[in-house]
């Protein structure tokens, strides 16, 4: 069964309640999202969730309201106080979240992450990530295939901190040198709102009528960015690579205003994080880096779409 509480710092905890399993203090697991609402850390927690139930380890969920430093530092702080005997953190900033995750291992907590990783990783157990630099990579090559090797395009992605989305920048702007007729517009930062990326998107059509395409490095650009286009009257004009697979990406890939999808698999990322912990608590080593799996969805590839497409509701 689910249960909820609401710490001091007004965090919400989502506590997994595992009917005949035991509650010890060292079967306890902590999950820190990088954001409420995101439909790849909803997938996430799914995945950790029926995991957890199958290992039998008690879970906790929660998450900061932004994907910012200031307001996930708070929400680690308050998971401390617990000492689960594992935490499983999404850093939103590759500094700013060592010192909080630091002082969890050093109370004896195993550190994991997930998604995303730190700059200074010497205290954490086992870094759980796709290779976005690669997945950067394919953004470019779909968007190289789709323009026909000429057109400006536009990068919009979140402000540098991130560690998978400056990877993803890193990667397509790397590869996107083997195209010499794109001319790269960019990056532009819409830390993760919407409306920012929308007004991005409107401002430079309006200074480069010319654009021929986006790539998008997250789901909350992606959204943003359609709606941008829209209101520019240039949908379908300018062809659009995006970074996840939210449900609106899904839908905007099959009506077209999407072209390319590079999906992650969070549901997979939430399972794998729950077996690191599950084998951290019997003494178990784990290598320092576990990949999980990203694909390429291309217009027409509806069996793609249903399989990497993140659902939140834990079906």
């Amino acid at each position: 069964m689910m249960t909820m509480a609401r710490s001091a710092g007004g965090v919400l905890l989502v506590a997994l309640g595992l009917s005949g399993a035991a509650r010890a203090a060292d079967n306890t697991v902590a999950l820190v999202l990088g954001v409420k609402g995101s439909p790849f850390y909803q997938a996430l927690a799914c995945g950790a969730e029926a995991k957890a139930k199958e290992l039998g380890l008690t879970l906790t969920v929660s998450a900061p309201d932004q994907f910012a430093a200031d307001s996930q530092i708070p929400v680690v702080n308050a998971v401390a106080a617990t000492k689960p005997a594992v935490a499983v953190v999404v850093p939103t900033d590759t500094k700013a979240l060592i010192a909080p995750m630091r002082q969890l291992a050093g109370m004896g907590t195993k550190v994991v992450t997930v998604d995303q990783t730190v700059s200074d990783p010497s205290f954490v157990q086992t870094q759980i990530v796709t290779d976005n630099e690669q997945g950067g990579k394919l953004a470019a090559d779909a968007m190289n295939a789709l323009l026909g090797g000429k057109g400006k395009v536009l990068v919009i992605t979140q402000p540098p901190g991130s560690a998978a989305q400056d990877a993803r920048t890193a990667g397509f702007e790397e590869e996107l040198k083997k195209f010499p007729g794109l001319q790269l517009l960019g990056p532009q930062y819409q830390s993760d709102d919407p409306q920012r990326a929308a007004e991005i998107v409107t401002s430079t059509l309006s200074a480069h009528p010319d654009l021929a395409g986006l790539f998008s490095t997250n789901d909350q650009g992606a959204i943003g960015a359609l709606t941008g286009l829209r209101q520019a009257g240039a949908t379908g004009k300018v062809k659009v690579v995006a970074y996840d697979a939210a449900t609106a990406e899904v839908n905007a890939l099959r009506n077209g205003s999407i072209s390319a999808l590079i999906a992650q698999n969070p549901r997979q990322e939430g399972e794998v994080a729950m077996e690191a912990a599950a084998k951290l608590l019997k003494g178990q080593s784990l290598e320092k880096t576990m990949l999980t799996e990203i694909a390429t969805i291309k217009a027409g590839d509806t069996a793609a779409a249903q399989r990497y497409e993140y659902k939140g509701d834990c079906r």
